[in-house]
Protein backbone atom coordinates (compact mmCIF):
# COMPACT_ATOMS: atom_id res chain seq x y z
CA UNK A 1 0.00 0.00 0.00
CA UNK A 2 1.36 3.32 -0.65
CA UNK A 3 1.81 5.73 1.80
CA UNK A 4 -1.29 7.71 2.97
CA UNK A 5 -0.23 11.64 2.57
CA UNK A 6 -3.89 12.60 3.74
CA UNK A 7 -3.69 10.89 7.24
CA UNK A 8 -0.10 12.43 7.07
CA UNK A 9 -0.42 16.56 6.06
CA UNK A 10 -2.59 17.19 9.93
CA UNK A 11 0.17 15.51 11.58
CA UNK A 12 3.05 17.83 9.99
CA UNK A 13 0.61 20.85 10.51
CA UNK A 14 0.30 19.76 13.95
CA UNK A 15 4.48 19.60 14.31
CA UNK A 16 4.52 22.75 12.87
CA UNK A 17 2.34 24.55 15.44
CA UNK A 18 3.97 22.92 18.68
CA UNK A 19 7.07 23.87 17.21
CA UNK A 20 6.66 27.31 17.10
CA UNK A 21 4.67 28.64 20.19
CA UNK A 22 5.25 31.69 22.39
CA UNK A 23 5.69 30.25 25.20
CA UNK A 24 8.97 28.25 23.19
CA UNK A 25 9.89 31.53 21.73
CA UNK A 26 9.80 32.90 25.66
CA UNK A 27 12.62 29.85 26.98
CA UNK A 28 14.46 30.49 24.04
CA UNK A 29 14.90 34.38 25.25
CA UNK A 30 15.37 33.09 28.88
CA UNK A 31 18.23 30.47 28.00
CA UNK A 32 19.80 32.81 26.01
CA UNK A 33 20.10 35.41 28.51
CA UNK A 34 20.83 32.69 30.70
CA UNK A 35 24.22 32.24 28.40
CA UNK A 36 24.86 35.98 28.31
CA UNK A 37 25.16 36.82 31.92
CA UNK A 38 26.03 33.05 33.24
CA UNK A 39 28.39 33.11 36.22
CA UNK A 40 31.16 30.78 35.35
CA UNK A 41 33.17 30.44 38.23
CA UNK A 42 29.85 29.77 39.69
CA UNK A 43 29.21 27.61 36.97
CA UNK A 44 32.31 25.41 37.77
CA UNK A 45 31.56 25.20 41.69
CA UNK A 46 28.45 24.12 40.70
CA UNK A 47 29.62 21.39 38.25
CA UNK A 48 32.55 20.30 41.22
CA UNK A 49 29.97 19.89 43.70
CA UNK A 50 27.44 17.43 41.67
CA UNK A 51 30.02 15.69 39.81
CA UNK A 52 31.50 15.09 43.62
CA UNK A 53 28.18 14.29 45.33
CA UNK A 54 25.72 12.93 42.50
CA UNK A 55 26.38 11.84 39.15
CA UNK A 56 24.55 14.46 36.91
CA UNK A 57 21.72 12.49 34.51
CA UNK A 58 22.76 14.44 31.27
CA UNK A 59 25.57 15.30 29.47
CA UNK A 60 27.43 18.63 30.70
CA UNK A 61 30.02 20.78 29.17
CA UNK A 62 32.96 22.32 31.14
CA UNK A 63 33.63 25.90 30.20
CA UNK A 64 37.81 26.25 29.76
CA UNK A 65 37.05 29.74 29.01
CA UNK A 66 34.50 32.45 30.31
CA UNK A 67 31.19 31.03 29.21
CA UNK A 68 29.47 34.02 27.39
CA UNK A 69 32.64 34.40 25.85
CA UNK A 70 33.09 35.19 22.05
CA UNK A 71 35.91 35.70 19.91
CA UNK A 72 36.08 37.05 16.83
CA UNK A 73 38.51 35.43 13.67
CA UNK A 74 41.91 36.22 13.80
CA UNK A 75 44.05 37.36 10.66
CA UNK A 76 45.03 34.38 8.58
CA UNK A 77 48.82 33.53 8.28
CA UNK A 78 50.39 36.37 6.34
CA UNK A 79 52.45 34.17 4.33
CA UNK A 80 49.43 31.26 3.49
CA UNK A 81 48.39 27.89 4.69
CA UNK A 82 47.21 24.39 3.49
CA UNK A 83 44.18 22.89 4.70
CA UNK A 84 43.84 19.13 4.38
CA UNK A 85 40.60 17.13 4.56
CA UNK A 86 39.89 13.92 4.73
CA UNK A 87 35.99 12.11 4.65
CA UNK A 88 34.95 8.41 4.02
CA UNK A 89 32.31 6.06 2.61
CA UNK A 90 31.50 2.53 2.78
CA UNK A 91 29.79 -0.58 0.97
CA UNK A 92 28.89 -2.27 3.86
CA UNK A 93 28.95 -6.24 4.78
CA UNK A 94 25.33 -7.38 3.00
CA UNK A 95 23.96 -10.35 4.93
CA UNK A 96 22.07 -11.48 1.77
CA UNK A 97 25.49 -12.25 0.05
CA UNK A 98 27.57 -15.69 0.29
CA UNK A 99 30.52 -14.04 0.49
CA UNK A 100 31.64 -11.37 3.31
CA UNK A 101 33.12 -8.25 2.39
CA UNK A 102 33.24 -4.99 2.95
CA UNK A 103 34.66 -1.51 0.92
CA UNK A 104 35.82 1.37 2.53
CA UNK A 105 36.53 4.57 0.57
CA UNK A 106 38.86 7.71 1.86
CA UNK A 107 38.40 10.91 -0.12
CA UNK A 108 41.19 13.28 0.68
CA UNK A 109 41.63 17.15 -0.46
CA UNK A 110 44.62 19.30 -0.06
CA UNK A 111 44.20 23.26 -0.65
CA UNK A 112 46.80 25.54 -0.30
CA UNK A 113 46.32 29.69 -0.06
CA UNK A 114 49.13 32.02 -0.13
CA UNK A 115 51.16 33.09 -2.87
CA UNK A 116 51.35 29.73 -4.77
CA UNK A 117 48.00 28.53 -4.53
CA UNK A 118 47.45 24.74 -4.94
CA UNK A 119 45.02 21.68 -5.06
CA UNK A 120 45.36 18.22 -4.60
CA UNK A 121 42.02 15.73 -4.96
CA UNK A 122 42.32 12.40 -4.82
CA UNK A 123 41.02 8.99 -2.80
CA UNK A 124 42.42 5.65 -1.59
CA UNK A 125 39.86 2.71 -2.05
CA UNK A 126 40.21 -0.86 0.04
CA UNK A 127 38.52 -4.28 -0.33
CA UNK A 128 38.23 -6.00 2.68
CA UNK A 129 37.56 -9.29 3.05
CA UNK A 130 40.60 -10.91 4.62
CA UNK A 131 39.22 -12.98 8.45
CA UNK A 132 41.57 -9.74 10.16
CA UNK A 133 39.67 -7.06 8.75
CA UNK A 134 35.76 -8.32 9.17
CA UNK A 135 36.42 -9.89 12.30
CA UNK A 136 37.54 -8.72 15.93
CA UNK A 137 39.35 -11.71 17.19
CA UNK A 138 38.69 -11.40 21.43
CA UNK A 139 39.07 -14.62 23.48
CA UNK A 140 38.58 -16.70 20.85
CA UNK A 141 35.16 -14.86 19.86
CA UNK A 142 35.28 -13.25 16.08
CA UNK A 143 33.33 -9.95 16.22
CA UNK A 144 31.91 -8.62 12.72
CA UNK A 145 33.06 -5.37 11.76
CA UNK A 146 29.60 -4.11 10.73
CA UNK A 147 27.55 -1.27 12.13
CA UNK A 148 28.60 0.88 14.31
CA UNK A 149 31.98 -0.89 14.25
CA UNK A 150 32.15 -0.78 10.60
CA UNK A 151 32.02 3.02 11.18
CA UNK A 152 35.01 3.07 13.57
CA UNK A 153 36.88 1.16 10.92
CA UNK A 154 36.41 4.37 8.29
CA UNK A 155 37.10 6.83 11.08
CA UNK A 156 40.56 4.96 11.83
CA UNK A 157 40.94 4.94 8.15
CA UNK A 158 40.07 8.48 8.00
CA UNK A 159 42.23 9.62 10.02
CA UNK A 160 45.01 7.80 9.13
CA UNK A 161 45.19 9.12 5.66
CA UNK A 162 44.64 12.04 7.05
CA UNK A 163 47.77 12.54 8.66
CA UNK A 164 49.65 10.85 5.70
CA UNK A 165 48.38 13.86 3.59
CA UNK A 166 49.38 15.93 6.45
CA UNK A 167 52.39 15.60 6.38
CA UNK A 168 53.33 15.60 2.56
CA UNK A 169 51.72 19.07 2.53
CA UNK A 170 54.21 21.89 1.55
CA UNK A 171 56.41 23.05 4.13
CA UNK A 172 55.87 26.66 3.57
CA UNK A 173 53.44 27.51 6.09
CA UNK A 174 51.15 25.94 8.77
CA UNK A 175 49.08 22.94 7.93
CA UNK A 176 45.09 22.42 9.43
CA UNK A 177 44.04 18.82 9.21
CA UNK A 178 40.43 18.72 8.71
CA UNK A 179 38.03 15.32 8.91
CA UNK A 180 34.34 15.65 8.87
CA UNK A 181 32.46 14.32 11.74
CA UNK A 182 33.41 13.64 15.88
CA UNK A 183 36.35 13.57 17.55
CA UNK A 184 34.57 12.19 19.91
CA UNK A 185 33.58 8.45 18.94
CA UNK A 186 30.28 8.16 20.91
CA UNK A 187 29.66 4.45 19.40
CA UNK A 188 32.45 2.96 21.47
CA UNK A 189 30.52 3.44 24.93
CA UNK A 190 27.79 0.87 23.37
CA UNK A 191 31.00 -1.34 22.17
CA UNK A 192 32.49 -4.37 24.68
CA UNK A 193 35.79 -3.50 25.96
CA UNK A 194 37.76 -5.83 23.11
CA UNK A 195 36.69 -3.38 20.39
CA UNK A 196 37.36 -0.66 22.75
CA UNK A 197 40.67 -1.68 23.28
CA UNK A 198 40.95 -2.66 19.38
CA UNK A 199 40.30 0.62 17.65
CA UNK A 200 40.86 3.31 20.51
CA UNK A 201 44.60 3.06 20.68
CA UNK A 202 44.69 3.16 16.31
CA UNK A 203 43.11 6.37 16.62
CA UNK A 204 44.87 7.92 19.61
CA UNK A 205 47.72 6.60 17.74
CA UNK A 206 47.06 8.75 14.85
CA UNK A 207 46.38 11.95 16.98
CA UNK A 208 49.64 11.77 18.85
CA UNK A 209 51.86 11.52 15.64
CA UNK A 210 49.20 14.57 14.61
CA UNK A 211 50.51 16.30 18.14
CA UNK A 212 54.54 15.22 17.61
CA UNK A 213 54.31 17.10 14.17
CA UNK A 214 53.00 20.08 15.59
CA UNK A 215 49.83 19.97 12.77
CA UNK A 216 46.86 20.96 14.64
CA UNK A 217 43.80 18.35 13.90
CA UNK A 218 40.12 18.97 14.43
CA UNK A 219 36.96 18.00 13.10
CA UNK A 220 33.59 19.71 11.81
CA UNK A 221 30.28 19.29 12.61
CA UNK A 222 27.78 20.64 10.55
CA UNK A 223 24.42 21.84 12.15
CA UNK A 224 25.19 19.82 15.84
CA UNK A 225 22.62 18.33 17.76
CA UNK A 226 24.21 18.64 20.53
CA UNK A 227 23.11 19.63 23.77
CA UNK A 228 26.00 20.01 25.91
CA UNK A 229 26.10 23.92 26.59
CA UNK A 230 22.54 24.15 27.18
CA UNK A 231 22.11 21.18 29.87
CA UNK A 232 25.02 23.08 31.80
CA UNK A 233 22.91 26.01 31.66
CA UNK A 234 20.09 23.73 33.32
CA UNK A 235 22.47 23.47 36.59
CA UNK A 236 21.74 27.21 36.86
CA UNK A 237 18.15 27.50 36.85
CA UNK A 238 17.36 26.27 39.94
CA UNK A 239 20.63 25.32 41.80
CA UNK A 240 18.84 22.07 43.40
CA UNK A 241 20.55 18.39 43.10
CA UNK A 242 20.22 17.42 39.09
CA UNK A 243 19.34 13.77 40.74
CA UNK A 244 15.98 14.17 41.56
CA UNK A 245 15.48 16.06 38.34
CA UNK A 246 11.59 16.21 37.81
CA UNK A 247 10.39 16.77 41.00
CA UNK A 248 11.96 20.11 41.21
CA UNK A 249 11.80 20.24 45.15
CA UNK A 250 11.50 24.37 45.66
CA UNK A 251 11.48 25.20 42.40
CA UNK A 252 8.87 28.35 41.19
CA UNK A 253 6.75 27.34 38.20
CA UNK A 254 9.16 29.46 36.13
CA UNK A 255 12.20 27.76 36.76
CA UNK A 256 10.39 24.25 35.97
CA UNK A 257 9.08 25.72 32.89
CA UNK A 258 13.04 27.14 32.06
CA UNK A 259 14.09 23.68 33.33
CA UNK A 260 11.85 21.95 30.80
CA UNK A 261 12.44 23.78 28.04
CA UNK A 262 16.08 23.68 28.11
CA UNK A 263 15.95 20.00 28.09
CA UNK A 264 14.62 20.58 24.33
CA UNK A 265 17.18 23.19 23.25
CA UNK A 266 19.72 22.39 21.47
CA UNK A 267 23.25 24.32 21.53
CA UNK A 268 22.85 25.20 17.84
CA UNK A 269 20.18 27.41 17.25
CA UNK A 270 21.51 29.07 21.27
CA UNK A 271 24.52 30.25 19.88
CA UNK A 272 22.91 31.12 16.71
CA UNK A 273 21.29 34.19 18.62
CA UNK A 274 24.87 34.60 20.83
CA UNK A 275 27.53 34.79 17.78
CA UNK A 276 27.80 37.05 14.91
CA UNK A 277 29.47 35.68 11.73
CA UNK A 278 32.96 34.83 11.81
CA UNK A 279 32.77 34.63 15.74
CA UNK A 280 33.37 31.30 18.37
CA UNK A 281 32.31 30.60 21.75
CA UNK A 282 34.46 29.84 24.44
CA UNK A 283 36.28 26.28 24.26
CA UNK A 284 34.68 23.78 26.50
CA UNK A 285 35.52 20.31 27.98
CA UNK A 286 33.02 16.95 26.98
CA UNK A 287 32.10 15.19 30.09
CA UNK A 288 31.68 12.03 27.75
CA UNK A 289 32.53 8.69 29.22
CA UNK A 290 34.55 7.40 26.87
CA UNK A 291 36.96 11.07 26.98
CA UNK A 292 38.31 9.26 30.13
CA UNK A 293 40.49 6.79 27.84
CA UNK A 294 41.53 8.98 25.71
CA UNK A 295 44.65 10.73 28.03
CA UNK A 296 45.98 13.52 26.70
CA UNK A 297 44.22 13.54 24.02
CA UNK A 298 40.70 14.53 25.37
CA UNK A 299 38.63 16.23 22.96
CA UNK A 300 37.62 19.80 23.88
CA UNK A 301 35.10 21.67 21.45
CA UNK A 302 33.82 25.16 20.50
CA UNK A 303 30.62 26.34 18.40
CA UNK A 304 31.45 28.59 15.47
CA UNK A 305 29.16 31.10 13.08
CA UNK A 306 29.94 30.11 9.76
CA UNK A 307 27.78 33.08 8.28
CA UNK A 308 25.25 30.60 7.09
CA UNK A 309 25.15 28.11 10.35
CA UNK A 310 26.40 27.50 13.52
CA UNK A 311 28.98 24.60 13.32
CA UNK A 312 30.86 22.82 15.92
CA UNK A 313 34.42 22.39 15.70
CA UNK A 314 36.26 19.49 17.91
CA UNK A 315 39.73 19.29 18.58
CA UNK A 316 42.20 17.28 21.30
CA UNK A 317 43.40 19.66 23.94
CA UNK A 318 46.83 20.14 22.79
CA UNK A 319 45.35 22.28 20.11
CA UNK A 320 42.63 24.18 22.09
CA UNK A 321 44.76 25.10 24.54
CA UNK A 322 47.64 26.27 21.92
CA UNK A 323 46.86 29.98 21.48
CA UNK A 324 48.33 29.52 17.72
CA UNK A 325 46.70 26.48 16.93
CA UNK A 326 43.34 27.51 17.88
CA UNK A 327 43.79 30.73 16.32
CA UNK A 328 44.75 28.57 13.11
CA UNK A 329 41.64 26.66 13.60
CA UNK A 330 39.19 29.38 13.89
CA UNK A 331 40.85 31.45 11.40
CA UNK A 332 41.53 29.36 8.66
CA UNK A 333 37.76 27.67 9.04
CA UNK A 334 35.96 30.69 9.32
CA UNK A 335 38.05 31.82 6.28
CA UNK A 336 36.97 28.23 4.58
CA UNK A 337 33.46 29.24 5.70
CA UNK A 338 33.38 32.07 3.79
CA UNK A 339 34.74 30.85 0.31
CA UNK A 340 32.15 27.89 0.81
CA UNK A 341 29.27 29.64 1.50
CA UNK A 342 28.82 28.18 5.18
CA UNK A 343 30.89 24.95 4.43
CA UNK A 344 34.58 24.56 4.50
CA UNK A 345 35.39 23.70 0.43
CA UNK A 346 37.91 21.51 1.78
CA UNK A 347 35.46 19.22 3.18
CA UNK A 348 33.34 19.32 0.37
CA UNK A 349 36.01 17.63 -2.33
CA UNK A 350 37.43 15.57 0.20
CA UNK A 351 33.28 14.09 0.14
CA UNK A 352 33.14 14.07 -3.79
CA UNK A 353 36.48 12.37 -3.81
CA UNK A 354 34.73 9.78 -0.89
CA UNK A 355 31.81 8.98 -2.68
CA UNK A 356 30.58 5.64 -3.70
CA UNK A 357 27.61 5.57 -6.48
CA UNK A 358 25.09 3.34 -6.78
CA UNK A 359 26.47 2.60 -10.01
CA UNK A 360 30.10 1.51 -8.62
CA UNK A 361 28.27 -0.39 -5.68
CA UNK A 362 26.61 -2.28 -8.75
CA UNK A 363 30.38 -3.11 -10.03
CA UNK A 364 31.35 -4.39 -7.02
CA UNK A 365 28.98 -6.83 -6.99
CA UNK A 366 29.33 -7.44 -10.66
CA UNK A 367 33.21 -8.49 -9.90
CA UNK A 368 32.97 -10.52 -7.57
CA UNK A 369 30.46 -12.42 -9.30
CA UNK A 370 33.04 -12.47 -12.56
CA UNK A 371 35.52 -13.44 -10.06
CA UNK A 372 33.10 -16.24 -8.78
CA UNK A 373 32.15 -17.35 -12.63
CA UNK A 374 35.81 -17.68 -13.65
CA UNK A 375 36.32 -20.16 -10.97
CA UNK A 376 32.98 -22.15 -11.64
CA UNK A 377 31.12 -20.62 -8.71
CA UNK A 378 27.36 -19.26 -8.84
CA UNK A 379 27.05 -15.95 -7.11
CA UNK A 380 23.40 -17.17 -5.42
CA UNK A 381 21.80 -14.18 -3.23
CA UNK A 382 18.84 -14.94 -0.96
CA UNK A 383 15.18 -15.66 -2.17
CA UNK A 384 14.65 -12.08 0.01
CA UNK A 385 16.97 -9.54 -1.63
CA UNK A 386 16.02 -11.61 -5.10
CA UNK A 387 12.33 -10.65 -4.44
CA UNK A 388 13.13 -7.20 -3.81
CA UNK A 389 15.58 -7.14 -6.98
CA UNK A 390 12.61 -8.32 -9.10
CA UNK A 391 8.97 -6.66 -9.66
CA UNK A 392 6.29 -8.10 -8.46
CA UNK A 393 3.61 -9.59 -10.52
Amino acid sequence: MPLDLATIQPQIAQMIAQAHTEALADHMNAACELLRTADTAHLRQVLRERGHRDRIPWLVAKPVEEISTTHPAPPLPTAGFTVVASDGSTIAPDRHSPLRFFVLNVGLARLTYGQQPDARLWARGMFCSDAESIYITAEGRRIPVEGARLGLRMASEELQALWEAAREAPADGPVLALRDGSLIFWALQNEEDAVVRHFLPQILDCLERFEGAGIPVASYISYPGAQDVANTLRLLVCGKDPKHCGQCVGASDEERALCRALADIRDQPLFLRHLQPGQRSAVFDSTSTILDRYGEQRVQFFYLHTGEEIARLEAPQWVMQDATMRGLLHAAVADQCRRGRGYPPALMEAHEQAVITTGERRLVEQMVEEALAARGMVYVRSAKDRSKRERGV
